[in-house]
């Protein structure tokens, strides 16, 4: 067994997040609460409403608490204080960590009462939009230790809310490269999940979006920016796909259609819904892009496909500043942000690399992300947290 839980074995830690659907947010909680029971002594649990990840948590025999923790409503926050308190103390709970707001109201609170040790991460944007909004988003810097997922969310939270950037341990996600390798799929795999996406020509240079269909995940842009390389000679075999959930984007899913068909690109762009083995759809893409139009707190796509040795483009804003080197040792292309002439000119270089440019970035991506964005670090990083907020209980 590992040292590293220190002097504290046996602590029974609780993850509360409102539902374990398919997200960075949640594959966090999946990660940790498997790390916790390979490599320490501690029982993970995990509280949640429910979501698709809870049969992963079931393989790995985490323990797990079902309860509708999901509700923004003032009324059901206040009276989950006094419900999680008895879970807490029904469950011997000894560090609580909560990774959103809405559920933060009410565990802060119930963790005080009970004086166990707290802490928070913040996973999303860091705003105040409205007076209302930054007293919501408060809760959490008032827990015992605030994690950030990256350099440029903890910024944002020293700006908006004064707290020290020294009080905000910055532990940015983290991904196993192993999980990511190319050796891990046969050429048969591959050409299934492009048969899968109607792709039957082996010369289609594939360009994949993965992320949720939501406006600020850039798939507008994109679509203008596809309609920009008209001109180009490889114009004729490219296909670009969008990966992502459809569930509730109807409406945003009837404006891309509409765009794509007034460009008539009806056979360059597909929306291929939600993509469940990701690892798997990188290798089978030849350039991944990430063109957010707002910053991403920190944005797990741009790592995964460097950890995939794949040509990634995203837009040069957020976390994507830090996760994708630029200058000699470069890593991928960072486009000006809601910018389609900037995105096309990135993505006409990227299908212009020579062999050896590709080959020689593929390493240097590989390496980045094992050096500064590993899956095991992230883990450890986490338990030194938790080790610290049990020694001061």
């Amino acid at each position: 067994m590992s040292n590293l839980t220190s002097n504290h074995k046996n602590k029974r830690i609780l993850q509360i997040i409102p539902n374990m659907e398919i997200g960075g947010a949640e594959r966090t909680v999946l990660e940790i609460t498997s790390f916790l029971k390979k490599n320490t002594n501690h029982t993970s649990i995990v509280l949640t409403c429910g979501g698709k990840l809870i049969k992963d948590l079931k393989r790995l025999n985490i323990d797990i608490i079902q309860f509708p923790i999901d509700k923004k409503n003032p009324f059901l926050i206040l009276r989950n204080i006094f419900k999680l308190k008895k879970i807490f103390e029904k469950e011997k709970i000894d560090l609580i960590h909560v990774r959103s707001r809405g559920p933060a109201w009410s565990a802060i609170y119930a963790a005080k009462y009970l004086n166990i040790p707290i802490l928070t991460t913040w996973h999303g944007h860091v705003n105040k939009t409205s007076w209302f909004k930054k007293k919501y988003n408060s809760i959490m810097h008032r827990g015992d230790a605030l994690i950030a997922n990256s350099k440029y969310t903890a910024e944002n939270i020293s700006k908006i809310y004064g707290i020290d950037k020294s009080k905000i341990d910055i532990i940015p996600r983290g991904v196993d490269i192993n999980n990511f390798k190319e050796s891990n799929f046969t050429s048969r795999e591959v050409t299934k999940i492009k048969e899968d996406w109607k792709i039957f020509d082996e010369k289609k240079i594939i360009i994949l979006l993965p992320a949720r269909l939501t406006k600020w995940k850039g798939h507008e842009v994109t679509i203008q920016a596809i309609n920009l390389l008209k001109e180009e000679n490889f114009f004729k075999d490219i296909v670009c796909l969008f990966a992502g959930e459809q569930k509730n984007s109807e409406k945003y899913i009837h404006n891309l259609n509409k765009l794509i068909a007034s460009y008539s690109l009806d056979e360059k762009i597909k929306l291929i819904g939600l993509v469940e083995n990701m690892p798997l759809a990188y290798q089978a893409a030849d350039l991944i892009l990430s063109p957010s139009i707002e910053p991403e707190p920190f944005g797990r796509i741009p790592i995964e496909a460097q950890a995939s040795g794949k040509t990634i483009i995203a837009c040069n804003a957020g976390a994507v500043k830090d996760t994708i080197k630029s200058g000699e040792n470069y890593t991928g292309f960072k486009a000006i942000p809601n910018d389609s002439v900037s995105l096309a000119d990135k993505i006409k270089i990227a299908l212009n690399m020579e062999n050896k440019e590709i080959q020689d970035m593929q390493k240097r991506s590989i390496l980045n992300v094992k050096n500064n964005f590993s899956l095991e670090s992230m883990c450890k990083k986490t338990l030194e947290v938790y080790n610290r907020l049990l020694i001061s209980k």
